[in-house]
This record gives C-alpha cells, sequence and structure tokens, in this order.
C-alpha cells in the first residue's frame, strides 16, 4: 500500500485519533492519568512495563523545527507525574524523531480491513463471551497480564468502568478455561481493535482469531483498524486485514527520559 507521506491527512489522523482516543477512554474511565492535547493524547495505566496503555499518540503531523522537543517535554512531564514502568510514543508521521531525546525507535503495522464480511468458524470447544461485569474483567485482565505483562502486574489495572457502548470487551473460554480476549473501540470512523491476546499454551488453535473476528464486526458497517505483532499479522492479514501504513513506536524504558534537551541517539 502507499506510503504514509502519500496517504490522505485526515486518514492518517482518523488511524492515530482511534489509537490514541481509546487507551485515553480506559485511563479516564478507571482514574487513571490522562490527557488530550488538539496535537497529543496521553494515558497512563501505571503498568510495569513500556506498554501501548502507558502510552502518548500524536494525532497530527508534527510541524516546526523544535516540534519534537517539544512532544517529548510534555510526554515527559506527564509520565514523570505518576509512579509505573516505562511508556511509549507513537506516531504515524515519520518525519518526528525522537531519538535525540532518549528514546528508542521500533515499529507497528497499521492494518485496515474493509467493513462488513462473514467470520471463519469458531473453535467448537471455545466459547466467546461479552464480558459486562468486573468478574468477567478480571479473567480478561489475567490473560492480558500473562500476556503482555509477564505477570508482573497481578492487580487489574481496569474494571467494568471501562466498559461503554463504544468500548467493548470479548472474552473466550475453553474447557470454563479463559485462554483469549479482544477488545474493540469504536471512534474516528473506525472499529479499532486492541488487546488482542492468547495464553501461550492455548495458541495455535484459532482462540485469538475467533475473538479478533467478534471484535471486529462489532459495527460491519465500519472499516476496522489494529496495529499488528509479528505473530498476529498473517492471522490479521487472512481475515482481509492490509498494511495501510506504519506507526514509530518511540519507546522509553523508564518513567523519566535523559533529558529532553537532544542527546547522541541511543542504539538498540
Amino acid at each position: 500500500m502507499e506510503r504514509s507521506g502519500q496517504l490522505d491527512e485526515h486518514f492518517l489522523r482518523s488511524l492515530a485519533a482511534n489509537c490514541g482516543s481509546a487507551y485515553v477512554h480506559g485511563a479516564r474511565a478507571c482514574g487513571r492519568p490522562w490527557r488530550a492535547d488538539d496535537d497529543l493524547l496521553l494515558a497512563d495505566l501505571g503498568l510495569p512495563l513500556a506498554l501501548p496503555p502507558n502510552s502518548a499518540t500524536v494525532v497530527r503531523p508534527p510541524r516546526g523545527e523544535r516540534a519534537a522537543q517539544g512532544i517529548a517535554e510534555r510526554v515527559e512531564a506527564f509520565f514523570s507525574g505518576s509512579r509505573g514502568g516505562g511508556y511509549e510514543v507513537w506516531s504515524i508521521w515519520p518525519d518526528l524523531d525522537l531519538a535525540p531525546f532518549g528514546f528508542l525507535a521500533g515499529s507497528a503495522p497499521c492494518m485496515v480491513r474493509e467493513p462488513g464480511g462473514e467470520p471463519s468458524r469458531a473453535p467448537r470447544e471455545l466459547e466467546i463471551v461479552e464480558v459486562d461485569d468486573d468478574a468477567g474483567m478480571r479473567e480478561v485482565w489475567a490473560v492480558a497480564d500473562a500476556v503482555f505483562c509477564e505477570h508482573l502486574a497481578p492487580e487489574p489495572a481496569w474494571d467494568a468502568r471501562i466498559l461503554a457502548e463504544d468500548y467493548r470487551v470479548w472474552l473466550g473460554r475453553a474447557d470454563g478455561r479463559p485462554v483469549a480476549t479482544a477488545t474493540a473501540f469504536v471512534g474516528h470512523g473506525f472499529v479499532g481493535v486492541y488487546a488482542v491476546a492468547t495464553l501461550e499454551v492455548a495458541r495455535g488453535r484459532g482462540y485469538g482469531e475467533a475473538v479478533t473476528w467478534a471484535a471486529t464486526l462489532c459495527r460491519p458497517d465500519l472499516p476496522a483498524t489494529l496495529q499488528a505483532s509479528e505473530m498476529g499479522k498473517p492471522v490479521y492479514e487472512r481475515m482481509g486485514y492490509r498494511t495501510a501504513t506504519t506507526f514509530t513506536v518511540w519507546q522509553a524504558d523508564r518513567r523519566q527520559v535523559t533529558s529532553v534537551a537532544p542527546s547522541s541517539p541511543r542504539r538498540g
């Protein structure tokens, strides 16, 4: 597909805004720190690792010679005000360079799927339920903690307050045990699919794809978008997702970046 610079700016801003707004919604609903500026959406669940719920998302093209420094200063000030592990800055705009300010760069494909279609058949042993209470959210968190947080965050950072008409969560159970989960956030013209997770012992059986279908088609009239991991990308391609562009993921592995003054880029 086309590179970011060749895509319509409104399209890119909508993708970025869906991503950032999903995390702002979660933080705001559960009483965690958040901030929504015209160009930057910030949320902090206080997780012990640098993960997207501890994140800032750039939602407009940075312009001006000092744009990167300004973003670095605001992000550092926000995250230094609370406890937790590292954090990330997600930018769909390739010209933003945060390396001089102590951030390490990674990337994540931003994939988009056209509206509608039919899901593949879920495995017979898998029961998929939409979560509607705190008990279900605790089961979801147990899966997310195992997959994303390396069992370092056993106390849930969210509860049923996060659930809303435009923020929905599904849980897959096999033999009565929670094994997979996926979330959908509807906003800015897209169904954003987030927090897709399958326990390691349950992978390779179609569980993750099945819960992803539930999230993807919760609003079949809208296109869906997600940011893919290397493991998940082939599954999403099979579902009809295609890479539209790429997020640069700028990561700080601690609460305070070395300095917001330009320094030698760190290499990883």
